[in-house]
């Protein structure tokens, strides 16, 4: 079923609530790419919680967990451009549906694991099918809302990130403690391939969806530009080093490379801090590992509410910006100095969580501006550099922190990088303005 969209309503106003439509299809897209990250992430990160058994069957330093911890970041890196450049071109349809399915079989080749080289390789695998789920639901979030509903888009299926993150921990350390390690990637396996289909019977880009209404159509598309069309509306590619060349989008690369070094170190390394520096049992680990994802949550969907309203309401798109940003990344590292110094694990874990539930307020944006700054055209390229940022960060952030831990600094060592590293972050995202996209030269 095809629709016109030619052009924004002329009744209706950027930033005007949405009247009653006849569809809201949009929310059903929004579910469904919540689930994608949400699975992405519990596939992604179910190592984590199982850092201490697999350090102590395999024999592994905290230098070579680390190792094996950012395989998975080396071919994410590798294969974003890829992505980038199908993006631009394809529906992301297609590209989500094969993504998910080859992580579904990563996870599920995992539990054949013998040893740290098979182990290493099959991260390697999930790292390259893994590579396409943040760009493709950034494509998708630009796509199907109009720019004063992407915050809160972006948040839905950041925050699902939170929601795979939480779910993960405790289900890890159950199946271990009944079933063994491997039985968790067998199941988050099973879960991930079966989503895959899901994906492919579900998914519609905007104008072949059989049941948006023309008027939805309209609404959508209040106040975007090309980044929300579909392929058909591509330009001419800008190479990547030239995009590199524009201030604006290269401090973007770099205040995401230093928000996910945070995240990942907290991902990857928080459950063992807390069995190896704190004292927690591998139970009450499970337990209290979920507290920081679970307040993300809250944190990601309220953040990008406010935020967005605020926008509605009538401040500037940088104001708004740099205000979020700054809150989620000093708030952060702040949270997270607390933490380091307390003196009882309990507060540890009360300041852990906060730590990572102010930080959520950042998440929110970090993928929307992506979509905001990008020149006409150019969202799935400066989406997957934005992603390729991230992915070297996910590179290089397990093994700076596994190589610190094993100094006379420790695990607060490791945390120190973190603080600095989200401090600078926010110093990078409040020094850009967002009102206008990036203009290529001529």
């Amino acid at each position: 079923m095809s629709h016109s969209t030619a052009g924004t309503s002329p009744s209706r106003e950027l930033g005007r609530p949405a009247a009653a439509l006849p569809t809201n299809c949009r929310y059903g897209v929004m579910a469904l790419l919540a689930g994608m990250i949400c699975i992405n992430y519990v596939d992604r990160f179910n190592i984590a919680a199982a850092v201490p058994t697999l350090m102590k069957e395999f024999s592994l330093s905290p230098a070579r967990m680390g190792m094996l911890m950012s395989a998975f970041g080396w071919t994410y890196l590798i294969c974003m451009l890829p992505v980038g450049y199908l993006l631009n071109r394809k529906s992301p349809k297609a590209v989500g549906f094969f993504s998910c399915l080859g992580w579904g079989i990563a996870t599920l080749l995992t539990a054949a694991v013998s040893g740290f080289y098979s182990f290493f390789a099959v991260r390697l695998l999930l790292g390259a099918t893994e590579s396409a789920g943040y760009p493709t639901c950034t494509r998708i979030a630009a796509a199907w809302t109009p720019k004063h509903e992407r915050t809160t888009a972006t948040g839905i299926f950041d925050c699902s990130s939170k929601l795979g993150s939480a779910l993960t921990p405790p289900f890890v350390v159950w199946a271990i403690m009944h079933w063994g390690w491997r039985s968790s990637f067998i199941v988050t396996g099973l879960a991930a391939t079966a989503f895959a289909f899901v994906w492919r019977r579900y998914y519609h880009d905007p104008e072949k969806h059989p049941k948006v209404s023309k008027e939805e159509l309209d609404y959508i598309r209040q106040g975007q530009t090309s980044e929300g069309a579909s392929p058909a509306g591509h330009t001419k590619d800008i190479p990547i080093y030239t995009l590199l060349s524009y201030p604006r989008i290269f401090f973007m690369c770099c205040g995401f490379f230093l928000y996910m070094y945070f995240a990942t170190v907290f991902h990857m390394w928080i459950p063992a801090y807390l069995v190896h520096a704190k004292g927690f049992n591998l139970k009450s680990m499970g337990i209290v590992s979920t507290f920081p994802f679970l307040a993300a949550i809250g944190g990601e969907l309220i953040g990008s509410r406010l935020l967005d309203m605020w926008l509605r309401s009538g401040a500037s798109l940088t104001k708004v910006r740099r205000t979020g940003q700054f809150i989620g990344m000093w708030g952060s590292a702040i949270c997270l100095y607390l933490a380091i110094v307390a003196t009882s694990p309990t507060m540890t874990v009360v300041w852990l969580t906060a730590s990572y539930a102010v930080l959520t307020v950042s998440g929110a944006q970090n993928w929307a501006i992506a979509t905001e700054l990008a020149p006409r055209g150019q969202v799935g390229m400066v989406s997957a550099l934005n992603g390729m940022s991230g992915a070297l960060a996910v590179v290089v952030a397990p093994i700076i922190s596994g190589l610190v831990i094993q100094t006379r600094w420790g695990y607060d060592g490791a945390l120190l990088v973190m603080v600095g590293a989200v401090a600078v972050s926010g110093i990078l995202y409040g020094s850009l303005n967002y009102n206008q996209p990036v203009v290529p030269r001529p």
